[in-house]
Order: structure tokens, then sequence, then C-alpha cells
């Protein structure tokens, strides 16, 4: 009997989940968007910049009528960063502020969890901040992935590595089983370089950041790659650890929403860095006009980041698929993004059609001089 019950309140739970959404998206003026970001007081800004990017583009679309008359209502949850909690604030905008489509989660943890919820529920998930393969089309159905994967951004840096000369490279990593790790382990191998992971406890507790450094200046390497979290990177910038001598001529990092955190540990010193969308302070892209116009109008002219034109591009690319989408469920949104091809933004150019695993294979490696000028 006790298992009879259970399945009575599974069905209970899912039909008033149902009809929640079916009240607040179907009946209502509004089309309800969610997201959820670590945006606490003690994150890094990285989330602000995503949320204030996807706010600013919103903001446009409703003061030009909405889409198909409707106001469009983007409803962003703090998770602090933790996948708990992201998971919990998933179900809650799925269920509870009946959310069509939700987009922009952070960090492949985080992501994960957005993909088993929106995979239950099915409710489609746009632009997650995380090049994992367990992100692409073919592992998760209802995630759409828009930017290339760690696997294409592992050999655009290995290549420019190998191109300067830089034969050693530690991988300095908190989370060493990770994927863009395996990643840039094998593009470099391909690449006929000597990868050597070095790893470290998240947060750099105790003496780690003091081994960190013995072993960085033992090796003789010529440059290294930070894979870190961002518990981990804002320890390595408040103990100035980036300024110790031990660290070889060359600093890189994979596209990151902690990148302006790691740059501002490294001052003084070249800094490579992949990125996924076009530079956001360059105007040669139609793209990157608007986006900058956008954020002006909009007061937001901090979201003007690499990471901020990720978010806008997520949320344009989303808002797309709800304008061709003539009844605005959610399996209709997700069966409309998996139909865009060649969605042309003014430069950049998004396909999720023939099973396509990733919307974009945009990769770049963009360089900060020892002067801090971005060279390209």
């Amino acid at each position: 009997m006790r298992n009879v019950n259970s399945g009575y309140r599974r069905l209970a739970v899912a039909l008033s989940a149902g009809l929640v959404w079916c009240s607040v998206a179907l009946g209502a003026d509004v089309i309800v968007l969610g997201q959820s970001l670590n945006i606490g007081p003690d994150s890094d800004g990285g989330g602000l910049r995503v949320m204030a990017a996807a706010k600013g583009y919103i903001d446009g679309v409703n003061a030009a009528g909405g889409v198909q008359g409707r106001r469009l209502d983007l409803v962003t949850l703090n998770d602090d960063g933790d996948p708990r909690k992201h998971e919990r604030n998933v179900r809650e905008l799925i269920t509870q502020r009946g959310a069509v489509a939700l987009l922009n989660c952070q960090g492949e943890a985080s992501c994960r969890a957005s993909a088993a919820v929106t995979a239950v529920l099915k409710v489609p998930l746009v632009g997650p901040l995380s090049g994992a393969s367990a992100l692409a089309r073919s592992s998760a159905p209802w995630l759409f992935q828009v930017r290339a994967s760690s696997a294409r951004e592992a050999e655009a840096l290995a290549r420019q590595f190998r191109a300067i000369a830089c034969f050693r490279v530690a991988i300095v990593t908190d989370a060493p089983e990770s994927e863009s790790v395996a990643a840039l382990k094998s593009a470099m191998g391909g690449q006929g370089m000597t990868a050597t992971v070095l790893a470290v406890p998240v947060g750099l507790p105790g003496d780690s950041a003091q081994k960190l450094i013995k072993s960085l200046g033992g090796e003789g390497f010529h440059g290294a790659v930070l894979a870190l979290q961002l518990p981990t990177a804002e320890a390595l910038v408040d103990l100035q650890l980036g300024a110790r001598e031990e660290w070889p001529r060359v600093i890189a990092s994979l596209a990151s929403p902690h990148l302006n955190t790691l740059l501002a540990g490294f001052k003084g010193r070249l800094f490579g860095f992949t990125t996924v969308v076009p530079n956001p302070e360059a105007g040669n892209l139609r793209l990157v006009q608007e986006f900058q116009r956008n954020m002006d109008t909009y007061g937001a002219g901090h979201a003007v980041t690499f990471v901020g034109m990720e978010a806008y591009i997520n949320t344009r690319v989303l808002v797309e698929a709800l304008r061709r989408t003539p009844r605005l469920t959610p399996e209709a949104v997700a069966a409309t993004l998996s139909q865009l091809n060649d969605l042309d933004l003014g430069g950049f150019s998004v396909s999720f059609a023939r099973q396509r695993n990733q919307g974009s294979d945009w990769v770049d490696v963009g360089v900060r001089s020892r002067y801090g000028q971005l060279m390209r």
C-alpha cells in the first residue's frame, strides 16, 4: 500500500506541475523564461554579467512589442554556484514559475543538473556556459549547447602553444578528472607536446599553494593552462600567487565565466585564452555593434565582456525560436530550436539542424599583453 500511495503522490505532483505551467504560461499575457546563476554576494561577478546581458536583450525585445504581442518575463534565481541549489531552482522555475524555456547555466556540474531536470520535465535549456560533451544534444536532447565543444577549444589552444614554441605545459587544475583537462592532454599530445597535470585542492587550503609553486619552479615549463573553479581562482588572486617568478612565461585558460578573476591574478604576464564568441570590444561585426548598443541603452555596460556576449547570443537564439513557434509550449519551442539552420545573428551563425551537437563551432584565441592590452 505504501508503494501505491507514493505512486499516487508522484502522479499528483506531476499533474499539479502541469496545471501550474498551463495556467501561468498559456493563460497569461507574458512568456516566462528562467535562469539560475551564481549571483550571490560571494560570486566573482560572472553571473551578474550573464544576468545583465540576458536582461538587456529581453528589455529591448519588450520595448519593441515583445514576442507575438506578449511580454517576455525573465526570472533569474540565485544558486550561489551550488549544483544542488541550482537543481532546486530549475524545478521551481518550471513547475512554479511556469517557464517555457531556460537559459544560461554556469559550470559543468550545475549544467549537468539542469540537463537531468529538463530531460525529466521536458523543457528546453539554451546555452550552457560549458563545452562538455555531456551537455551536447546527443547526450541531453532537451539541452541546446550553442558554444563550441571543449575539445575544439583545447585543440585551438594547443595549436597556439605550439606556434609560440611552448612544448612543455603544466595544466593547473582543481578538477583533474574533468573533461576539459582530458581534452587539453589529448590535444597537446596530438601536437607533440608534453602536458603535465598539477592537481590542487579546491580553494588552495593549507600548504597546497606553496606545493604548487614548488612544482611549477622545478619542472621547466614553457607555459601553464589554468582549469580552476571559482574558489581556487579567487584564492590564487588573494594569495598573489600570480606574481611569483616560478610561473612560466605564458599563462592560458579555456573560455571561463571566471576569466576576469584569472586575468586579475596575472597582471604583467602574457595571458592567452580561448573564446567561443566574437570579441565584445571589437566593433567589426554587426552582432558586436548591436550588443554594445543594447547594453548601453539598458544600462548594462558592465556586461560587455566575453561571458556577457555569450549570454546575449544564447538569449537571442532562444528569442528567435520563440518568434518562430506558433504555439508556445516547451515541446514546440524545443522542436523549433532543433530545426534552426544557419541562423545569422550578424556575423555569428547558429545551427542545430541535422542533429548537430553544438550550435556553433566558433573558437578563437585571445591574448592579453603584459601591459594589459587585448591584442586580439
